[in-house]
């Protein structure tokens, strides 16, 4: 396929690269789609981790904020109504949230979630009803259901919390220590908080607690005060914000203060009688610490969030790049296509036209001139020049041929009334007279004129031969061949050379003029026979090879040098040896411009035995079915 056209080559090559480039674009294209999507799970998963959490602060609210109305306002319907509004507001999109997540076990973990909120709400009824109570008939045990349901409700947002910020750590390193920091922040308000609603029937009764609530007080402190000691070995590794190590400081000085109040409280409950501490005193003290505790964990949150959202815009300008490139590459590749049509494909085109018509000899257009001026374009300039020269070569030479032809018709009628004149004289005259002589030298400067106005003839023939019928085919070589050696049997007979003629019986046909081929043949032997000495020996032959008829001309005479076979066959170049003998140099020269002018192919040779001229003439094979001649 690219043997026959560079063009296709060129395109095709153009074709591998643009695929080549395509392909490596289309994979760094999908490396970046699927960061990018990776970004997006990572951005809605923290989405949904961040509203679980704050639908657990809203129901862990209720539980502080509630208990306070009821034991410090008159009617603290408003508030209660407040915060289950907030809280159920917060549990609805945590659901909705928790389903559109797509996170493994996520139905089951919103149908839990939903059917602990459920409980929460039977239980509220209890709330609403002490809240209708005068505050001197209140009393928060009324509300231990309540509060137990919110501590269910706040394990199973926990377990979803949990399972989405597992996903969340799988997806990025940096948003799983945010994650970790927060939960643990969680961990140390949630068992803070434990104890201070372990403590507070001790403490409004003013007893001493038992053996096994101080076990219980003692150990949700040391599971607390663990956690810090983690956070705070957690956080001193870099990478921390300051924002985040300044909360944890904080958080951790309110939270050792109160813990050093209740602490002291807890060693004096029954010194004085009476209750330890008011309930209000009490419940504010247990909440000191609870919003900068749960500051640590909003602003870890928010960092994990900005790093969601930093991971995601970096994956868009990741796929922004390749969708551009991809485009580049398309682009480029369908204007690097119509760039070799327009530059290459197309101008090359032209110019093999215009070739093909120099070839043919034509002239008469010009070559387009060219666009731009690139190597085609310089290509089309030469070509123009090329034309034009041979234009100006073919005009001088139709007026040479034209020339020579008028001049040899011209000279053709006195040369014969001065023939007709020789005759005549050399009937007049006798024998012995003196200027026999010279008529004899005269009769022989006619006769050499005459062969000159022939070959002159032959020449503008054959300087005229693309205006012949190069496609006209000779149907019967082989007896034009026979026909030719017989017109020279004479001449042979009387210069004392024996012409031999060798052929197939069978007829051959060549394509070619046989008029032209009769003219290259008649040059051909008249030089073995002229050339030859007395004795010698000319032999015509032809064969027939596998794409062409070989017609070959052989002598034993002197043969020509083969330093001098290039030059005899240029016009008037005559053989040194040769300069006593009548020629013009012009015989080889006819046969070389005939030869052309059949598609032929002429050389010359060492006869046999390396003695003598071997010239050859290799003609094309006229197709089968072609007669016409």
């Amino acid at each position: 396929m690219f043997k026959s056209s560079i063009t296709r080559f060129v395109i095709a090559s153009l074709a591998v690269l643009i695929a080549a480039l395509l392909v490596a674009t289309l994979i760094m294209a999908g490396r970046a789609w699927s960061s990018y999507a990776l970004a997006e799970r990572i951005a809605g998963v923290t989405a949904t981790d961040q509203i679980i959490f704050n639908a657990l602060v809203s129901v862990r609210a209720q539980v502080p904020r509630d208990s306070m109305a009821l034991v410090s306002e008159d009617d603290p319907r408003s508030v209660i109504r407040l915060t289950y509004g907030e809280a159920s507001r917060a549990v609805q999109g945590a659901l909705a949230a928790l389903r559109a997540s797509g996170i493994a076990d996520g139905a089951r973990l919103a149908a839990v979630v939903e059917q602990t909120w459920r409980e929460v709400l039977a239980q509220q009824a209890e709330v609403d009803r002490q809240a209708g109570l005068p505050r001197a008939r209140r009393s928060l045990l009324a509300v231990d259901g309540w509060r137990a349901a919110i501590q269910k409700m706040m394990d199973a947002l926990g377990s979803a919390s949990i399972a989405v910020g597992n996903e969340v750590r799988i997806a990025d390193a940096r948003i799983a220590e945010y994650v970790q920091v927060r939960q643990v922040a969680w961990r140390i308000r949630d068992r803070y908080g434990l104890q201070c609603a372990l403590l507070r029937a001790t403490v409004d009764a003013g007893t001493p607690p038992s053996q096994s609530t101080r076990d219980a007080w003692i150990s949700d402190r040391a599971i607390y005060l663990a956690d810090w000691r983690f956070l705070d070995d957690f956080l001193s590794r870099p990478g921390a914000s300051s924002d985040l190590l300044r909360l944890a400081a904080e958080a951790h000085a309110n939270t050792s203060r109160a813990q050093a109040t209740i602490d002291t409280v807890v060693d004096h409950i029954g010194a004085a009688g009476g209750p330890a501490m008011g309930s209000l005193e009490w419940t504010a003290l247990c909440d000191g610490p609870f919003d900068s505790i749960l500051a640590i964990a909003r602003q870890s949150q928010l960092e994990a969030t900005r790093r969601a959202a930093d991971i995601r815009s970096a994956s868009f300008r990741m796929l922004l790049v390749a969708a551009l490139d991809l485009t580049a590459v398309i682009a480029f590749g369908a204007f690097a296509v119509v760039v070799v049509r327009r530059r290459f494909t197309r101008p090359m085109g032209m110019l093999t036209e215009t070739i093909a018509r120099l070839s043919r000899r034509e002239y008469a257009q010009p070559v387009p001139a060219p666009r731009r001026p690139d190597e085609l374009g310089s290509m089309a300039l030469a070509l123009e020049a090329l034309r034009a020269s041979s234009l100006q070569a073919a005009q001088l030479q139709t007026a040479m041929s034209r020339f020579t032809a008028d001049a040899s018709h011209q000279l053709r009628t006195p040369l014969t009334v001065l023939q007709a004149h020789i005759s005549v004289l050399d009937g007049l005259l006798p024998g012995s007279h003196d200027a026999r002589a010279a008529l004899t030298d005269i009769r022989g400067a006619a006769d050499r004129l005459q062969r000159l106005l022939i070959q002159l003839l032959g020449l503008a023939t054959a300087d005229a031969g693309h205006a012949s019928d190069p496609e006209a085919t000779c149907s019967d070589l082989r007896e034009l061949v026979q026909d030719i050696c017989g017109e020279y049997l004479k001449a042979a007979t009387e210069a004392g050379v024996d012409l031999h003629f060798e052929a197939d019986t069978r007829a051959l046909s060549c394509r070619a003029n046989p008029i032209m081929i009769r003219e290259i043949l008649a040059n051909l032997i008249d030089n073995a026979i002229r050339y030859n000495a007395p004795g010698g020996h000319v032999v015509v032959r032809m064969l027939q090879v596998p794409d062409a008829l070989v017609i070959e001309v052989e002598d034993d005479g002197p043969g020509i040098p083969p330093a001098e076979r290039a030059k005899v066959v240029t016009r008037f170049y005559r053989l040194k040896r040769d300069q006593s003998q009548v020629g013009s140099g012009l015989g080889l020269a006819i046969v070389e411009s005939l030869a052309a002018s059949c598609n032929a192919k002429f050389e010359l040779g060492d006869g046999a035995h390396g003695r003598g001229l071997l010239a050859r003439l290799r003609l094309p094979i006229a197709p089968r079915g072609s007669g016409r001649r």
